[in-house]
């Protein structure tokens, strides 16, 4: 089995969760903040990742596409054999959750 490495690839699920953007704002899901934990795990040989996220209006009925979305970009990493999603609303998102690359994103989506 080939080794990997818990920090490089959580930066590949990063990379992967930065190629989905938000259903209203110009911002993808890991920049605008909704992403709260990333774990990897090797769990008897296989990789799994396990991410904790909210959005940003609690009565938001979109979490399965988001979850679809994710399960899906995740899993296309070679190394990754299973994904799981779990919505969680606490924390509550707050503006101040927006990373510096996400309010650069807002600002040239305005120009």
């Amino acid at each position: 089995m080939k080794k990997y490495n818990n920090e490089e690839l959580e930066e590949k699920v990063i990379d992967k969760l930065k190629t989905i953007n938000d259903l209203e704002l110009p911002i993808n899901i890991y920049d605008l903040g909704l992403i709260y934990n990333i774990d990897v795990e090797n769990i008897a040989g296989n990789i799994e990742v396990s991410i904790k996220m909210t959005v940003i209006n609690s009565r938001c009925n979109s979490t399965k596409s988001f979850t679809d979305l994710i399960i899906e970009e995740v899993q296309s990493i070679e190394e990754v054999h299973k994904c799981n999603v779990k919505f969680v609303f606490s924390p509550k998102w707050e503006l101040k959750m927006i990373s510096e690359d996400g309010l650069k994103l807002l600002r040239e989506s305005k120009s």
